[in-house]
């Protein structure tokens, strides 16, 4: 468990840091103009930048471009559009993102090595370049450093809400700020989502430990989280760390570099747990541990499998404790375990314990499955492995939505 050293600001977003700028506003690529489809994020200063990216082997031409351009030592903007994914639209959406980011560096009077791209939508579409270039100017005069929330708005598709938040901790006498916006309701499926999550800091430390926190912090919240099964062609998380808070630069993996990755974690978890929230026609969010297990990867493997299943999502849809679910699930996981060694938890109410089942709490557990948030857990074993997933339930809205989705 981490000591919790940092201190959640109200109304937090990608601007919260020293140093960070944003827009968001509608530019025509989404016919409904109450929707805004572009933002852009600017520091005031070189920042060292990492990022993390979709694992699926259909990618998009802003993700191509992205995990080139990160390699670059510094960078300064984030260009993002959503309503049209720029993929697999052939060498018109490789030209589409020249561009975009030649009109962006021309504005902006830096170099195009220094922008990174970010896009979400309907795969297979021409892009429309010129709609998103024509829109770019407003763009450009609306940064402002209360520009965070528009920003927000601009990077959703099919979201309810916007996905926001900031916190602040010292290092040494040093005030250092994260902040972030996301998007992602649906295709919420690791090893990512359809997901995009923009995080700045002012914190000053090195790319390479930048990198090595971002993995970490990626692996152990958006990557251990479910909606729908489904992996996206665009997903990305981006950090960029403008050290304005002149706090000294984290070079090792020393007592600064844990608090800033331990935090920078904190940031990730808040927004991988508003994506599940916000998922398309979510009702319930679960919290799924799994205690026992031989050791963390065995873990890991049974609470992924439980948390995929589709049986399980749609027992939580209809707030049903059909626990044996979860047991055939872990049961088809691969995972080695004695089943005379299971125990299951709904909230507290423990329907099954050393494969015993306890029936007089099964009306307990209703009630649990009846809230919006509550957690599940599994304990599979005596071992010391552990895991955690965050999961929803599957309901008839989703289908609805995607049904439709075009």
């Amino acid at each position: 468990m981490v000591k919790i050293f940092w201190e959640k600001k109200k109304g937090g977003t990608i601007t919260s840091p020293q140093g960070f700028f944003a827009s968001g506003l509608h530019t025509g690529i989404k016919k409904n103009k109450q929707k805004f489809d572009a933002s852009l994020i600017v520091s005031q200063t070189p920042c060292a930048a990492a990022g993390t990216f979709t694992t699926n082997r259909v990618k998009s031409w802003c993700v191509l471009h992205a995990m080139k351009g990160i390699r670059h030592s510094y960078h300064r903007a984030v260009l993002v559009s959503s309503g049209n994914a720029n993929c697999m639209n052939g060498p018109q959406g490789k030209k589409a993102i020249e561009e975009c980011v030649g009109e962006t560096a021309r504005l902006l009077n830096i170099p195009e090595e220094e922008i990174l791209t970010a896009q979400t939508g309907l795969i297979g579409s021409p892009f429309p370049t010129d709609v998103l270039k024509s829109g770019l100017p407003k763009l450009f005069r609306r940064l402002s450093e209360d520009g965070g929330h528009a920003a927000a708005k601009g990077i959703l598709t099919t979201d309810r809400n916007t996905k926001e938040t900031a916190l602040s901790f010292f290092l040494g006498d040093k005030k250092v700020t994260i902040g972030a916006i996301a998007k992602g309701a649906g295709m919420v499926h690791p090893n990512m989502a359809t997901m995009l999550c923009f995080i700045t800091t002012d914190a000053a430390i090195s790319k390479p430990l930048l990198s090595r926190a971002i993995r970490h912090a990626v692996d152990n919240t958006f990557n251990k989280i479910s909606i729908d099964n489904d992996m996206s062609t665009n997903d990305m998380v981006f950090v960029l760390a403008n050290g304005v808070a002149t706090n000294p630069i984290i070079q090792n993996v020393d007592r600064d570099y844990r608090m800033f990755r331990d935090a920078l974690e904190e940031v990730c978890r808040a927004m991988a747990y508003k994506m599940v929230k916000d998922g398309e026609g979510v009702n319930h969010v679960c919290r799924l541990r799994v205690f026992g297990a031989k050791n963390p990867t065995e873990a890991e493997k049974a609470a992924r499998q439980i948390a995929n299943s589709m049986l399980f999502k749609t027992m939580l849809s209809g707030a049903n404790p059909n626990w044996g679910r979860i047991a055939a699930a872990i049961g088809a996981s691969g995972v080695v375990f004695n089943p005379d060694q299971l125990s299951i938890s709904f909230g507290n109410a423990h329907v099954l314990s050393n494969g015993s089942l306890r029936a007089a709490h099964i009306p307990k557990a209703e009630r649990v499955l009846y809230k919006r948030d509550y957690t599940i857990d599994v304990t599979i074993g005596k071992g010391r492995g552990r895991a955690e997933f965050l999961t929803s339930d599957l309901t008839t809205k989703y289908v609805v939505i995607n049904a439709s989705y075009s």
